[in-house]
This record gives C-alpha cells, sequence and structure tokens, in this order.
C-alpha cells in the first residue's frame, strides 16, 4: 500500500482566491491537512510502502514573500515524520519558487541514490523503482519542457519558448484563449523526446519480466481525466508511448484541484487527485492505494472518493 497526496501549496498566508478570483484556497490550512494526512498514514496496518506527493507541494505566493525555503521546510518537517519515503513531483509552484537547478540540491529531490545510471539525458527529473516483486513505479517529469525554473540563456528554455509561442499567440502566454491546443499555457509543461525514449525503454522491460507499472507526474495525460487546459503539452505523446506497452495499470496525476478520472481505451486508469489547497478545514484530500494482484483499492479521504481499479 501507499498514499497520495497533490497540491498542498502551503504558505503561511490568510486565505485567497485562484486566478479567476472564484475558488477559496485556504493556503495555511493546507499544512494542517497535511499534518492529519501524515498522523492517518503512519496508523496504516501493515505499514505503507511509501507516498507518492503530485507536485505544488508549497505555494507561488512564498516567492514574492520571500519565504520560499521556510515555507518548503516546514512541508518537509511533516512529511519527515513518516517512516517511509516520500517521492516527489515537481509541479509548476515548485518553479515558481526555484530553479530546477536548486530543486536538485533540495529535499524535493528523491531520486534513490544510485539510480543515476538508468536516468534519461540531462537534468530531466525522471526515475523509477520497484517496491515489490513485479511491480515498479515512474515518476515523470512533465515540466522537463518548460520556460518555469529554467535559465533564460539555456537551449531548453529557448525551445520550450519557442514551442509555446508557436502554439499560443496570446499577449499572456498563461491565457488558453481562443486555442486550438488550449494546454499550451505557461502554467504546463511537456516531456522531451529524451524523456519519452527513455520511459518507452522502461515499460519494455517491464513488459519483458511481466511487471505491473504505475506511473506518476503533476500534469495529467488523458483528456477525460482533466479538463482541456490542465494537460501536459504534448499528452498525445506520453499516452502513445504508454499504449504500446502491456504494463502500465495506472496513471496519477495533479494540477487540477477538482481531480478527474477515466478509464481510458486501453484499460489504464487515470486518477487526478482533487487538491489540498482548494479544501476546507473541516474535510482533507488524501488516499492510501492498497495494490493486489489485480486490482488497487484507492482508500480516499475528504474530498477524494473510494474507487477500485481493476487490471
Amino acid at each position: 500500500s501507499f498514499g497520495v497526496i497533490a497540491d498542498i501549496q502551503y504558505a503561511d498566508a490568510e486565505d485567497g482566491y485562484d486566478f479567476g478570483g472564484y475558488r477559496r484556497r485556504y493556503y495555511r490550512q493546507s499544512l494542517n491537512l497535511l499534518q492529519d494526512a501524515v498522523k492517518a498514514w503512519a496508523t496504516e496496518r501493515p505499514p505503507l510502502a511509501f507516498v507518492l506527493q503530485l507536485g505544488d507541494s508549497i505555494d507561488g505566493l512564498n516567492a514574492c514573500r520571500g519565504e520560499a525555503e521556510s515555507a518548503l521546510e516546514q512541508v518537509l518537517a511533516v512529511l519527515g515524520r513518516l517512516p517511509v519515503p516520500v517521492h516527489h513531483a515537481w509541479g509548476n509552484h515548485e518553479f515558481y519558487n526555484f530553479s530546477r537547478a536548486h530543486l536538485v540540491h533540495s529535499g524535493l529531490n528523491s531520486c534513490p541514490t544510485g539510480a543515476m545510471a538508468s536516468l534519461p539525458a540531462g537534468d530531466c527529473q525522471a526515475y523509477h523503482f520497484s517496491p515489490a516483486a513485479r511491480f515498479r513505479v515512474v515518476v515523470l517529469d512533465a515540466y522537463d519542457l518548460s520556460i518555469l525554473g529554467r535559465e533564460l540563456d539555456s537551449p531548453r528554455y529557448r525551445e520550450s519558448l519557442r514551442l509555446l509561442q508557436e502554439k499560443n499567440p496570446n499577449d499572456n502566454l498563461n491565457s488558453p484563449t481562443g486555442l486550438k491546443e488550449p494546454q499550451f499555457v505557461e502554467f504546463n509543461g511537456g516531456f522531451s523526446q529524451a524523456q519519452l525514449d527513455w520511459f518507452n525503454e522502461v515499460l519494455k522491460f517491464s513488459d519483458e519480466n511481466q511487471e505491473k507499472v504505475v506511473v506518476m507526474g503533476h500534469l495529467p495525460i488523458h483528456p477525460d481525466a482533466s479538463d482541456r487546459v490542465c494537460l501536459a503539452w504534448n499528452y498525445e505523446d506520453a499516452l502513445s508511448v504508454i499504449h504500446s506497452h502491456e504494463c502500465v495499470v495506472c496513471f496519477l496525476a495533479g494540477h487540477l484541484h477538482d481531480g478527474g478520472y477515466c478509464l481510458d481505451s486501453h484499460g489504464v486508469h487515470h486518477l487526478t487527485l482533487e487538491g489540498v489547497i482548494e479544501t476546507p478545514p473541516e474535510s482533507n484530500a488524501f488516499g492510501t492505494i492498497y495494490v493486489y494482484e489485480h486490482k488497487m483499492i484507492l482508500k480516499g479521504r475528504g474530498r477524494i472518493s473510494d474507487r477500485i481499479m481493476h487490471f
């Protein structure tokens, strides 16, 4: 079994609203909800094997307040009470606060030591691990292609900006207005070809060894488990890699605070977790997933529904 949580977006700030001004965000309260999740996970018997934190651990507000380091320390201190590893996806709010180079040396770099030989090229933060026989988890870097968190003179920044401007002619690159492909906004990102090639090789290995694979990344990759905006730029490329293999049973994402779910045409479950940041204090948004030979059972708390996922 393992824990799942998304979009904590903690900041030591009064409640606010989303960019549209409609949806309440409980910045300070999110740390309390995380503490409740950690307490609940600590009582699980048998104990959890690990926890997946699906990105946006702290809010972008921290950057302009000069509180990014202290906010991250507080979140990591709470997660550090768990006696099991926590694996972190990097989301847009991580990059509002820190450069990619900084994150590599932070507590959000959860790549297992010794895994370096099997990683994609460059500074891509994708890796995989096997917590049990014939079971593998792949962590994808959904901002490998992105203008967030990168040096302005880097080749990857220039490549990402060129792609974004090609697809989004708006003055405000965070606006999807009028776009044929509305996922091409600045707060999303995508997968480089090098990462997709690496991903393909990992899944090939899992096919050959009859493994079941769970994939996680901050951004959803299926339109039916999201809205039309909150998707990885080249989500179809990631889907086509998954669909060319037999082993993937589930894709876990965050980013869309309302959550979402679909079972796709190839029998892959796409589960987008509701975000802690928009969860009122009397509720919560986390879950525990129990893995069996032919199914996974999600026991959700608060806004996250229970779900049985057969494979």
